[in-house]
């Protein structure tokens, strides 16, 4: 009776040994399902400009918000004679991805063929977490303003803050330690501008526009840029407007507000191919560095 008991034991605790084997394994094979099907938030190009530039880094800077789950590298590449400094942000909204995909190709841009003069930061991801997961912002404690997750309603920041708002103020000191002479945040919208001229509509699409800082320097370049980008371009929805006065506490804002400087705002419509508002993207700011000096 006594080694039947003891057997009955030993059978129970077998088939808990066999049960939690059985669930364990389970949970990774579903665990290894879903990370199959996890859709890459990269496009293959810009899959192998991250494997091959962000791997050997050649010209990484440092990381933003360093040895924390945030943290995102930033690019640094100087020219051979001394020029303006500009800073370039992608990826300040993670479901805008026309403007980390430029920024990713701008690295190769400026690894393969070096700047001649001035010198060129970017911060290819900026909210790192965000274009991980296709949203505009990231997930903030009950109770808090869902816009403190939103990089760009973060500045100047705040380095006491929650995530965003530390990291705006890092982006911040940035500029000013490096002297920052222009500021260009690339941005994307669901709606063609012109498709939203109704003065009383709720919301103004922003896709197609410049948003630039209303001082002189940044307006020159406003102008020249519209006259060139819509040079090309047959009249309609698809041709670019401007805008004076960057929504406060982005970070075109603050350039204007803290520093005196012009800061730009570049949307593409998401209505339009991707690969075209890549080339979009990368035109405005291959037109803004020749305006402000950088070659």
């Amino acid at each position: 009776m006594i080694r039947e008991a003891g057997s009955v034991r030993m059978d129970w605790s077998e088939n808990i040994l066999i049960f939690r084997i059985i669930s364990i394994n389970t949970l990774v094979l579903l665990l290894l399902s879903c990370a199959g099907t996890q859709k890459n938030y990269l496009t293959p190009e810009a899959s192998e400009i991250h494997a091959s530039y962000f791997q050997t880094r050649p010209y990484f800077y440092k990381n933003l918000m360093d040895s924390t789950e945030y943290e995102t590298p930033i690019f640094h590449f100087a020219g051979k004679e001394a020029g303006p400094s500009i800073l370039i942000i992608g990826g300040t909204h993670g479901n805008e991805p026309a403007g980390f995909e430029s920024a990713h190709r701008l690295v190769k841009k400026f690894t393969d063929s070096p700047l001649q003069t001035g010198e060129v930061f970017i911060i290819p991801e900026a909210n790192k977490i965000a274009d991980r997961q296709g949203t505009r912002r990231i997930k903030v404690p009950k109770g808090v303003d869902v816009e403190m997750g939103n990089l760009n309603r973060c500045y100047p920041g705040n380095s006491h803050g929650l995530a965003m708002e530390k990291e705006a103020y890092e982006i911040t000191t940035l500029i000013k330690q490096h002297k920052i002479d222009v500021v260009i945040d690339l941005h994307e919208s669901p709606v063609f501008h012109l498709e939203y001229v109704e003065a009383n509509s709720q919301y103004h699409g922003l896709g197609q526009t410049l948003i630039y800082t209303p001082n002189d320097a940044a307006s020159w370049v406003a102008l020249v840029l519209l006259d060139e980008m819509n040079e090309t371009i047959p009249e309609g929805l698809e041709r670019f407007s401007l805008a004076a006065g960057p929504v406060q506490h982005s970070a075109a804002w603050s350039a204007g507000e803290c520093f005196g400087i012009p800061g730009f705002t570049t949307e593409t419509c998401k209505k339009l191919p991707l690969e075209k508002r890549i080339a979009y993207q990368l035109k405005m700011v291959s037109i803004i560095l020749r305006e402000s000096g950088v070659s």
